[in-house]
This record gives structure tokens, C-alpha cells and sequence, in this order.
């Protein structure tokens, strides 16, 4: 039979869009990164090495932690035809979904958490309508840890349900339906915050101001979604607002 390369098994379904680390997301980092893989004689990766950095610390380690997870290969052969340790070089290239220019178009999303002690996540489920609030993952996981509310301070939550809603109006274009209008908690919410949008022909959010339930003042902000141009419309307006309601376990 004679000596081999490792060939990989179903590679497309190594890494998705929905891997793309919220570090990164937040950031709006991109790039790509090359990596090593050492494979044994089982076609199972056991060790990833770094050749090329992407110049994200979370984009190279989510690569890696991603290929020793999910990538297989039918194992390389020595010279007898024997499997074989051998090494593999894969290159992934992370494109941050705010590159890509998004139609400015009405959505709603309904984020609910049941929260354990101390804010732990235990359960996360998403309700969506229009092309956005259908196509956003939020309730993505990390070692069994759900890794996209890391940064909203949840520590101090007793047991419970703690419910988000977005919805982003577009004026001048109806939305039907809207099932995270209504949807919220069965409670009011405990905060509101609304940001008016400005974009220009070019896409860019060219203005953004915020307004919160914590605060009477008006604020700028930024907005780095990009949006598809629209030359004939030098200036479309958008609204999303956001409230959090939050339910004690009985």
C-alpha cells in the first residue's frame, strides 16, 4: 500500500459563523490564521500549533480549540501501510459579520436566560422574526458554558428568568409580524434604552443617539453595523430598542 497523507473527514463542518467568538465579534476583529495539527495513528488531532497569527488572541485559540474538537482524518500510512502519526496544515479565514454590509430592515428577538446562582446561564433561547432577528445566534456555547453574556455584569442575579428584547424599526417600513414585541416578561421591564440611528447613502451609521431608562440626557453612540448604501436615500432612519425584564424563580 505504501506511505500516505492524512486525508481529512468532512472538513466543511469543522468550523461555522456560529464558532466566531464574541471576543472577537465585540471587537470587530477579522483575519486569517494557519495552524499545525499533529494527528495519531487514530486520525484524531492531539496537538495545534499557531503558524500564522491572525492577529486575534481569541480568533487563534477558538481555531485551534475548534480542530482538536471536531476535526477528523482517515490516518496517514508509513511505508508498510501501517497508520501513522503525521501532522496536517489548515488555514481558516474569520470574516466579522459587521464586514458585511446588512439591508436596513425591521427585526425583533427575544433573548430568555434561566439563570442559576450567582447569573449562572443555565438555559438560553432565542425567538426571531425578519431577516436578522431570525439569522442571530446568541445562544452560543463554549465548553458547555454559554459564552455571549460573559460581559453583561450577571453576578448578581438571584434564580430566574431574565428576558431581553430587541426591536429594530425602520421608518417607512412595516413589520409583520413581530413576535418579540409582545413577548417580552410577563412583568414590565426593569430598564429600556432606545438608539435613533441615522445612515447614510455610503451605508455608515453617520449619527446615533441613546437614551436610557437610567438616564433623562441624550447621548451619542456608536453603531458599528454597516449597512447596504442606498444613493437615492442620502439619509434613512432606524430605531432599536431594547428592555430587560427580569422574573425571581418562584
Amino acid at each position: 500500500m505504501g506511505q500516505t497523507d492524512p486525508k481529512p473527514i468532512d472538513p466543511a463542518t469543522w468550523v461555522t459563523q456560529d464558532d466566531y467568538p464574541a471576543e472577537a465579534l465585540n471587537a470587530n476583529e477579522s483575519g486569517t490564521v494557519v495552524m499545525r495539527m499533529a494527528i495519531d495513528a487514530k486520525g484524531a488531532v492531539t496537538d495545534c500549533t499557531i503558524v500564522q497569527s491572525s492577529g486575534s488572541a481569541s480568533l487563534d485559540t477558538t481555531s485551534c480549540n475548534v480542530m482538536q474538537e471536531r476535526a477528523r482524518f482517515t490516518p496517514a500510512t508509513d511505508a508498510n501501510g501501517q497508520p501513522t502519526t503525521s501532522t496536517f496544515q489548515r488555514r481558516i479565514q474569520w470574516s466579522s459579520p459587521n464586514d458585511v454590509a446588512s439591508p436596513l430592515s425591521p427585526f425583533a428577538m427575544v433573548i430568555r436566560l434561566t439563570l442559576g446562582e450567582k447569573g449562572a446561564v443555565l438555559a438560553c433561547e432565542t425567538i426571531g422574526s425578519g431577516m436578522n432577528g431570525e439569522s442571530f445566534h446568541a445562544c452560543q456555547q463554549k465548553d458547555g458554558q454559554y459564552t455571549g453574556f460573559a460581559n453583561m455584569g450577571l453576578s448578581g442575579f438571584r434564580p430566574g428568568i431574565l428576558t431581553l428584547s430587541n426591536v429594530f424599526e425602520v421608518d417607512g417600513v412595516p413589520f409583520r409580524p413581530a413576535p418579540a414585541r409582545g413577548a417580552t416578561s410577563d412583568i414590565p421591564p426593569y430598564f429600556t434604552q432606545t438608539e435613533r440611528l441615522t445612515v447614510d447613502a455610503t451605508g455608515k451609521v453617520s449619527r446615533c443617539e441613546r437614551r436610557s431608562s437610567r438616564r433623562d440626557t441624550i447621548e451619542p453612540c456608536s453603531y458599528p453595523v454597516r449597512y447596504e448604501p442606498k444613493p437615492g436615500q442620502p439619509a434613512r432612519h432606524a430605531t432599536m430598542t431594547t428592555s430587560m425584564a427580569f422574573q425571581p424563580k418562584q
